[in-house]
């Protein structure tokens, strides 16, 4: 089931890793759409739209998430990527794919707070953060599966290939059950129990994951009660919860992973390496999905807090990739290590993966409250979005 919810999870690896092998073709005469290149302003755009889409329009999803369930915000996470990727396939101008763009940022902000809800309420505790950064395996496949077709397929082709990604999710997900922690929530106790009896394959286990839920849950039958964001902020433990969260969202974004994935190509093409970029970009996406790897298997067995601590390799990885593109920006020669960036930029995307990128969701989904937990993916989303 955890396979079933994260399959649109290859889109959210697709979206940022698209530019990459896209980018050149529509820089060149030849392949452009319409036959105008992209400008400098255009590719700006191209880059930061997703991210303006998934900011306006997180706190819808959060709602579709809190009140009609994670089905539901399942399901309108997967429309806007088909809208998004035929777009893509009939445009003949660079306005389509702008379009296109903004559109992928509904499908992140669905994927970024559905998800990672409804796999935590319906993994077991003692797998929990396995599963839970399964999500980042997903979105290692989707960014080495884009430029890998994006290398050698044209646009249009492109997004034919990835199409088949939400059309197959729709599908898939279609079998789960409803949250058993949402259908309690809204006083549906039978359902709840269902859902238990189909995920765990055993009524005696499904009695005890509802003697446990019921513990934390309130239970709201007349489905009348609302989480607010008043009512997120007036318990202690809440607020704690929420200050954590922004804080690792914070320095998460602003490690500045969007830019350098959407950059690789570029910063591997300036390197003056015997690899190719395509090459050194595939290289890269397997480093990635180690770093994904890694967490999925080390999470549970570690704890969090030692994971988290990649992000200081992440600020040497940095340094590293600045200094040399630095010092190749004023001439001096650095043919002798030119392999630096594809080490730094590879090192860069393990510990992001490995740490904050997919272990953030694991802990915002334990750390809050089931009834809260919906409100705060929104507001976590919102900050993802800056």
């Amino acid at each position: 089931m955890c396979f079933s919810a994260n399959f649109i999870t290859l889109t959210y690896g697709v979206v940022p890793g698209w530019l990459s092998p896209t980018l050149p073709l529509l820089r060149s005469n030849a392949t452009a759409l319409g036959g105008h290149p992209v400008t400098q302003e255009q590719e700006c755009w191209l880059a930061s739209l997703p991210f303006l889409g998934a900011f306006l329009f997180s706190a819808a999803y959060s709602y579709v998430n809190q009140n009609l369930g994670r089905k539901a915000a399942g399901y309108l996470s997967a429309l806007p990527a088909i809208t998004a990727y035929m777009l893509i396939i009939f445009g003949d101008s660079i306005i389509y794919l702008l379009i296109a763009r903004f559109i992928f940022g509904l499908c992140i902000a669905g994927v970024n707070i559905f998800t990672a809800t409804y796999v935590s309420e319906i993994s077991e505790d003692s797998i929990r953060g396995a599963l839970g950064n399964f999500r980042g395996i997903a979105a290692g496949v989707g960014t080495i599966t884009i430029h890998a077709v994006g290398s050698y397929f044209s646009v249009q082709n492109t997004g034919m290939v990835c199409l088949s990604n939400p059309v197959l999710f729709l599908f898939g997900y279609f079998w789960p059950p409803e949250s058993p922690v949402f259908s309690l929530g809204k006083g549906r106790r039978a359902k709840a129990l269902q859902a238990y009896s189909w995920l765990r394959g055993d009524t005696a286990l499904a009695e005890a994951e509802m003697k446990k839920l019921e513990a934390v849950v309130n239970v709201n039958t007349t489905e009348t009660q609302k989480v607010s964001v008043l009512d997120l902020m007036s318990v202690r433990g809440t607020r704690k919860a929420l200050m954590i969260a922004l804080v690792l969202s914070v320095v998460q974004q602003f490690s500045g992973m969007n830019v350098v994935y959407g950059h690789c190509k570029s910063i591997f093409e300036m390197s003056q390496s015997n690899l190719s970029p395509h090459i050194s970009y595939i290289i890269s996406g397997f480093v990635n999905l180690s770093g994904s790897l890694f967490s999925c298997f080390v999470s549970d067995l570690a704890g969090r807090r030692p994971i988290l601590c990649t992000q200081i390799f992440q600020g040497v990885c940095l340094v590293g990739l600045g200094t040399y593109l630095f010092t190749d920006s004023v001439g001096i020669d650095v043919s002798a290590v030119s392999v630096t960036p594809i080490l730094c930029v590879s090192l860069y995307s393990f510990c992001v993966i490995a740490g904050p990128a997919n272990l953030l969701f694991v802990m915002m989904a334990e750390i809050f409250r089931p009834e809260a937990r919906g409100l705060a993916m929104g507001l976590r989303v919102l900050r993802f979005g800056c």
